[in-house]
């Protein structure tokens, strides 16, 4: 039996050697077996599952990383930069920012990209102009504002270290300043309620980093006769805007007439500056007889000193020649220091000059605008807007309990210190050139003329 297996085995080996196969082995015979190679479980995927899935993430994520991540990181380093101030190091990073900014728009051009372009353009100038490099920032101006015919005097940009000319004072009606202007339970209670960490900010959705915020702003009635602005139920900016309106009433004694406010703040770095605008009810939206602007309008600085000061002229919208010399003064943020002007003229806040005293510390103000009537704006839903109702103190959220918890504290009567403004004598200068022909002003040129 053995003899006969054997050679029914040699018959089918031979078999299998004419058909061309290889013969398969008895089980006697079998080596064990290897572990198969990694390349075999690899193949057990389905091949277009595999083939097929990894091309599609490579096209569809390129775009994404190219549209989204530079612009991405331009905006970061523009917050830096603001944050940092203006010094050389914060210049060689916005001339690099500027250069990513360019070549993410070769590659793929959006509007955001071309936005945060020019952002960074103008802060790179800005930066150049404050460093006494006039040259090279207006060498940026050509290439990339070609359309400026002006742009705001080294005695505005470079406040406190460029040589200035001796003007005459802009008159208290137009522009005054008080330091330790609030008493001083009243300007702690408004320092808590907009403290840089406090929940106001992030309430209405504001970037305290710099990167802007939509506008947003309340109201209040502060007529004599109102009957909701009594005792414990009347937030502290309304305590506040009226102890303000008794303060500069004998400056601008037009003030006496207001009978509501509107208010609004600001919390940024100290590079961070705001751009020249005209305080006006709606947002300056109008029906056809032109924006209605305040009696006056009050700026409270509630930090110490950080970033740069308000800038007021003395054009207005009615005008039709752009003064040029001996119209301008700053107001340098003090803590507790205000500063009113009339509300028709035109303003601004100057970037930050020099490194800043604390990258993570914040330029905090409280604006008021005084009116003869009330114009809050109707109650509608969506998020933060402006001439919004203030909260009743019953219904006040989170954020608006401090505003409630002020209270007159035991202290001595402190005398109100008159702080002057310190007078610009040239407010524009001609670029690129930057001749100057004398001339107190000018033919009033497009807004986008003025580089600011």
């Amino acid at each position: 039996m053995a003899g006969a297996a054997a050679a029914l085995r040699l018959r089918a080996r031979r078999r299998a050697l004419r058909r061309g196969k290889a013969p398969k082995p008895s089980k006697q015979s079998q080596a064990p077996k290897a572990p198969p190679p990694k390349r075999v479980k690899k193949s057990r995927a389905p091949p277009q599952q595999s083939s097929q899935a990894a091309p599609q993430q490579s096209q569809a994520a390129p775009p994404a990383t190219q549209k989204q991540k530079p612009l991405q990181l331009i905006n970061e380093q523009l917050k830096l930069a603001k944050q940092a101030g203006g010094t050389p190091a914060v210049a060689e990073r916005l001339r690099k920012t500027l250069l990513l900014a360019e070549r993410a728009r070769a590659r793929r051009d959006s509007p955001p990209l071309a936005a945060a372009a020019r952002e960074a353009a103008r802060d790179y100038a800005v930066v150049l102009f404050q460093l006494g490099r006039s040259a090279d920032a207006e060498a940026v101006l050509r290439a990339k504002f070609p359309e400026a015919r002006f742009r705001l005097s080294d005695e505005v940009l470079r406040y406190g270290a460029a040589p200035a000319a001796a003007p005459p004072a802009l008159a208290p009606r137009q522009c005054a300043a008080f330091d330790d202007a609030l008493p001083g339970w009243l300007f702690d209670a408004l320092a808590r309620c907009f403290a840089a960490d406090g929940g106001f900010w992030p309430a209405h959705g504001y970037d305290v980093d710099g990167g802007g915020a939509g506008f947003f702003s309340y109201v209040h009635s502060i007529a004599d006769d109102d009957s909701d602005s009594d005792g414990d139920d009347e937030p502290a900016t309304r305590v506040a805007a009226r102890a303000l309106r008794g303060l500069f009433a004998r400056a601008m004694p037009q003030l006496e007439a207001a009978r509501a406010v509107e208010w609004w703040a600001h919390c940024r770095p100290h590079g961070c500056g705001h751009q020249l605008h005209f305080d006006s009810a709606d947002e300056g939206r109008h029906d056809g007889e032109g924006p209605r602007h305040p009696i006056a309008s009050v700026v409270v600085y509630l930090t110490e000193t950080l970033g740069g000061p308000t800038l007021v002229t003395t054009q207005t919208i009615a005008d039709a020649r752009m003064p040029v010399r001996d119209c301008a003064a700053l107001v340098p943020p003090k803590a507790n220091r205000c500063a009113a002007f009339d509300g028709r003229l035109l303003h601004c806040v100057v970037p930050g000059r020099g490194a800043a005293p604390d990258p993570c510390a914040r330029r905090v103000t409280l604006m008021i605008s005084y009116w003869r009537e009330p114009h809050a704006a109707p109650a509608a839903g969506g998020g933060a807007r402006a001439a919004m109702r203030f909260p009743r103190r019953a219904r006040a959220p989170r954020w608006a309990r401090p505003f409630f918890a002020a209270a007159p504290g035991a202290e001595a009567p402190r005398k109100r210190k008159p702080a002057a403004p310190v007078a610009v004598g040239r407010l524009w200068t001609a670029v690129p050139d930057g001749g100057d022909d004398g001339r107190a002003a000018v033919p009033l040129p497009p807004y986008d003329a003025c580089f600011q």
